[in-house]
């Protein structure tokens, strides 16, 4: 199965990480990635914000808190045999995986998918009517 990973770093190697998030699937060690090249560029475009702002990824839509701007980043393709589904459009691979391509992604070709908010409640609302 093709699928996209999102990252600020350029990588050779996409490794596992432990991951912190809600929910089981978000708390399991792995390769995260998504079904669409667009969900991953606004999730690699999203993380170079990390520890600066909050913000959060839709499948459309970047919201991000504050008027801070993101930097470029890079979506890697890569080949799965069994992923572990998630939930949101989410997948998983606890193996390392080989990029097929690597795609350096620019905030600018993605103002249309970002939204900026004034407050952290903001950027559930957003999303939460971005999925409807």
């Amino acid at each position: 199965m093709k699928l996209y990973h999102g990252s600020p770093h350029k990588l050779d190697l996409l490794k596992p990480q432990q991951a912190k998030g809600m929910n089981e699937f978000e708390n399991i060690k792995g390769v995260f990635l998504t079904k669409t090249f667009l969900h991953s560029s606004l999730y690699a475009i999203g993380k170079t914000l990390k520890g600066e702002t909050a913000f959060g990824v839709s499948k459309n839509k970047l919201v991000i808190l504050g008027n801070l701007k993101p930097k470029e980043s890079y979506v890697y393709e890569v080949e799965v045999k069994n992923p572990i589904k998630g939930h949101r459009g989410q997948y998983a691979s606890e193996e390392k995986l080989k990029p097929i391509k690597k795609t350096k992604v620019f905030p600018k070709d993605y103002e249309k998918n970002i939204i900026r908010v004034k407050n952290k409640e903001d950027i559930i609302k957003k999303l939460k009517s971005n999925s409807k």
